[in-house]
């Protein structure tokens, strides 16, 4: 880490000065400091050392030469910055080309073999999936990331065939990853910063500041600069990243060094596990996303713990099972509770245990860790909405009571 710091200052970055970094930690590199009784600057980056989808376009340009052109300008943001990030792996320190300055930044990312996100799963992990949304979200990203690089690797290859050839999808793969798990929103390069995404932005990499790892719930601050751009000069500035102190009730010494933690925002653990290959126990963010078949016009529902939001989802199935034949409203109730009860047994049913991933001893340790996160949230949502069901049929049941009918209801034998 310490070619990292240094090559970090030399081009106008800092750390704190009471700022440890730590190459090795639960989640890769983490940043550490004395328990601190003010607000500190753990980092700053300035604009010119952030990658960027131009920055990234104008260094491949400069590499690939002028043939590559007219490919280049076609590329995503995604594949020019992952692209960038890749080409950093294809040489040594010394015979790096000048336009590829952040080596000391990207050899200190994580190795591939490190990277945990589901894309990096075994056969024997991905099964483990099987049922649930991660399951099929896993094989889209995968096949998307595919077509991406193989969109970029024929180019490559055309210009210099060495190059082509160490070009692989697997050095793709984990600086795919890397963007994934460590990208903040173009917005944030703003006179008016925003760590919102939305449609118009893109993902930058800001080296140093993205080495805190995530905490969720914990409060920092970003600081940005700008100045404003003049004619034909890019934006400059730079963005820092501001711990507060520590109202931790443990006890430590000043002396004593502890993790300084940024904030990524309320994520669910299928989000955390995609994107950055972790996820948090009992997780109060985790949903799940569910939506009826058979009609294109189905909304798609996004279910927390505790059947929070399941609101709409009832009145939708409500409104479909809904007759004109109906006399009572606890027909149609009761019929959308049995109907839309099945649906989340299925699911249910066709999900994995926590007993069933550790049980099995082709599991990771780490990855065991993350399933038996994710599962026991998708199954904690899955259940507590056949509470929800449950109360519904029995208020129903209480409705056709009150109207001097007395219903008895089927139960299957186990």
């Amino acid at each position: 880490m310490s070619s990292l710091r240094y090559w970090f200052s030399a081009h106008g970055g800092s750390f704190g000065t009471s700022v440890v970094l730590q190459p090795e930690g639960p989640f890769g590199a983490s940043v550490l400091a004395p328990k601190f009784q003010r607000d500190t600057t753990i980092a700053t980056c300035p604009f010119s050392l952030i990658i960027t989808k131009d920055s990234s376009l104008r260094a491949l340009q400069t590499l690939l030469g002028p043939p590559s052109h007219s490919s280049l300008e076609t590329w995503s943001e995604r594949q020019l910055i992952c692209s960038y990030m890749s080409f950093h792996r294809l040489f040594s320190d010394q015979s790096l080309p000048q336009v590829l300055q952040h080596y000391p930044y990207i050899t200190c990312l994580p190795a591939a073999e490190k990277l945990l996100t589901p894309l990096q799963f075994s056969k024997e992990e991905l099964e483990m999936l099987k049922g649930t949304n991660l399951y099929g979200a896993t094989l889209d990203r995968e096949r998307e990331r595919r077509v991406e690089w193989e969109q970029c690797h024929p180019v490559v290859q055309s210009v210099n065939q060495a190059w082509g050839e160490a070009f692989t999808w697997e050095i793709y793969l984990a600086a795919a990853t890397h963007l994934s798990s460590r990208a903040f929103p173009s917005s944030i390069l703003s006179a008016e910063p925003s760590l919102v995404s939305t449609p118009s932005t893109h993902p930058v990499l800001i080296p140093g500041v993205d080495l805190l790892n995530h905490k969720r719930g914990h409060h920092v601050s970003w600081i940005v600069s700008c100045s404003e751009a003049t004619e034909g000069e890019s934006l400059s500035g730079t963005v820092s990243i501001v711990a507060h102190p520590n109202t931790s009730s443990e006890e430590t010494s000043e002396d004593q060094l502890e993790e300084v933690f940024n904030n990524y925002g309320p994520k669910a653990n299928d989000e955390l596990i995609l994107g950055y290959g972790f996820s948090l126990p009992r997780n109060p963010d985790d949903k799940m996303a569910l939506q009826i078949g058979g009609t294109q016009k189905s909304q798609k529902w996004e279910i927390g713990r505790n059947a929070r939001n399941i609101e709409g989802l009832w009145s939708e199935v409500r409104s479909m099972v809904a007759s004109e034949e109906s006399e009572y409203e606890y027909e149609d109730d009761l019929e959308a509770a049995s109907l839309l009860s099945e649906m989340v047994q299925s699911k249910l049913d066709g999900m994995k245990t926590i007993s069933d991933v550790r049980s099995n001893n082709d599991i990771r340790s780490e990855v065991k860790i993350m399933l038996e996160h994710y599962i026991e949230g998708q199954r904690d949502i899955l259940e507590s909405m056949l509470e929800y069901l449950a109360g519904k049929q029995e208020a129903a049941i209480e409705a056709a009571r009150e109207q001097g009918i007395d219903l008895v209801l089927d139960e299957e034998n186990d």
